[in-house]
């Protein structure tokens, strides 16, 4: 497998370099969701309207920043949105109240809206040989940074308290100067100037109702990562975990979730898309019923297995919407990762409500149910992949 990602572009490199800057920004909010709790008397169904915001913010314009990346000039769009979300997101522990935090949080998560769209763009043009494995890194080097968020931030909360988040400014805004430097002008081309190649197409324009189902399938996945990556360290710290310990699970997740990735789009590659995508769905269900049940090393086995699927499913469902749109490579990026992100933020205000009303664990226990609208999605787009791939 290791071979799949060696010798692609050097811009590849550089791109998950920005994906990882950016991510390490925006995943550390769940960490710091008790501690805002504690100080500022939030309940869980505000917690959930923070969530959603940082899910519409940088999903909502994720269609005009990728209709902007497949006209200008992506590789600016790069370094400037991963600086302007880590000064931003930086500045959430210095907010005085709920009203405040939502509003830094929604103007920080418009670098993410901005960025992910150009981002799978360029990835995708540079690495159109082996799209998969190029997504992958891509995919998984957001899921380092994500994973190291809640680890970094939480150390800092350790240091400043509530100020914790402040150590994210320096380190993103390197990230963001050091990228700007390497680019080299004209390593990469607009989408528009270059599509993609699909062989699985008949037409060159793309299908529509391919790209809906798409959407659907990426949709379900991200209604459940939002729930579980909202309210997982609260949860388990409900059953014992310390804040420490909840943290670490949290990152465990999402390595899991980098692992997932790197091997599901290496093998999509080979095997075709829709397969592992299909698995993937199937079992994202069970494994969040495991977790709930188990307890001990079981139980973090069963948030490893969780993880893993989820990241297996990033790389395919992004390539998977190139593929059925070709004629504009950033906007199928945008609309599969920003209107399939958006169910993100819904499902963990749901979540919420939920819990209110009821209990965490009733909340969260409807994620085992989720992922069967994206395994539906799938089936159907297997059925009638033919038709489907042809233009409409």
């Amino acid at each position: 497998m290791l071979k799949a990602y060696l010798g692609l572009p050097r811009e590849t490199y550089l791109t998950a370099l920005g994906h990882m800057a950016l991510e390490f920004s925006h995943q550390f909010l769940p960490v710091v969701y008790p501690a805002l709790i504690l100080a500022l008397g939030l309940t869980y169904a505000q917690v959930g309207v923070i969530a959603l915001t940082a899910s519409l913010a940088s999903t909502v314009l994720q269609p005009l920043f990728g209709h902007l990346s497949d006209r200008w000039k992506p590789r600016l769009i790069i370094p400037i949105s991963v600086a302007w979300i880590g000064v931003l997101m930086g500045l959430v522990g210095f907010m005085p109240s709920y009203t405040a935090i939502v509003i830094v949080v929604a103007l920080g998560s418009l670098g993410s809206a901005a960025f992910h769209p150009a981002g799978a763009s360029i990835t995708s043009l540079i690495g159109r040989a082996r799209r998969g494995a190029a997504m992958s890194v891509f995919s998984v080097s957001g899921n380092l940074g994500s994973t190291l968020s809640p680890l970094i931030v939480g150390l800092g909360m350790v240091w400043v308290g509530l100020a914790g988040p402040v150590v994210i400014i320096p380190i993103t805004v390197l990230a963001a100067v050091y990228i700007s430097i390497n680019f080299r002008n004209g390593a990469a081309k607009d989408a528009s100037a270059a599509p993609i190649n699909n062989t699985n197409n008949q037409s060159s324009n793309g299908s529509k109702i391919a790209l809906a189902l798409i959407i659907t399938a990426a949709a379900s996945r991200s209604w459940y990562l939002g729930s579980l990556n909202t309210y997982l360290p609260e949860w388990l710290q409900s059953q014992g975990f310390t804040p420490e310990a909840a943290g670490a699970s949290l990152s465990l997740m999402l390595f899991a979730s980098s692992i997932g990735a790197l091997i599901g789009g290496s093998l999509s590659d080979r095997t075709g898309r829709l397969p592992i995508l299909l698995i993937s769905m199937a079992g994202l269900g069970p494994a969040v019923w495991l977790l709930m049940q188990l307890s001990g090393p079981l139980q973090l086995a069963a948030v490893a297995l969780a993880g893993f699927l989820i990241g297996a499913t990033f790389p395919v469902t992004i390539v998977m919407a190139q593929e059925a749109w070709p004629r504009g490579t950033g906007l199928a990026s945008a609309l599969a990762i920003g209107l399939g992100w958006l169910p993100s933020g819904v499902g963990a205000w749901v979540v919420g409500l939920l819990a209110d009303a009821s209990t965490l664990t009733d909340g969260l226990s409807t994620l085992v149910y989720v992922p069967l609208v994206g395994l539906l999605a799938g089936l159907i787009l297997w059925s009638r992949r033919k038709l489907l791939l042809q233009t409409d």
